[in-house]
């Protein structure tokens, strides 16, 4: 399939700080109840903007994931209603082995 010779080498998921905790217990990322239907991703590009639309007044983290690491089913998409092209993993997971970097950046939130 061609969209997987696109596929980044990294895609990006933010967490609230209790989820990644809870998280670490086990050897995947937990769900939350934003991917009820499938995993919410996005391009290092994109997580400013999904920073500002989402986080900005929450305490998070962005999670740096390795893309072949990941388990289930990448499809390239908007979001329900939407115009903007995300990547979603479904029937899937994230394994705490795909995570290959831990950014606690808030400068995107005080800008």
């Amino acid at each position: 399939m061609k969209q997987e010779s696109l596929t980044p080498s990294y895609l990006y998921k933010i967490v609230s700080i209790e989820q990644w905790e809870k998280s670490l217990r086990g050897n995947e990322l937990l769900s939350s109840p934003l991917d009820k239907d499938f995993i919410h991703l996005a391009k290092e590009e994109q997580v400013t903007h999904v920073v500002q639309k989402f986080w900005n007044e929450m305490d998070y983290i962005i999670l740096k994931l390795a893309s072949k690491k990941l388990v289930g089913r990448l499809i390239y998409e908007t979001n329900p209603g939407g115009s903007v092209l995300y990547y979603h993993l479904y029937e899937g997971s994230i394994p705490l082995d795909a995570v290959e970097e831990i950014i606690v950046d808030h400068s995107a939130s005080n800008q």
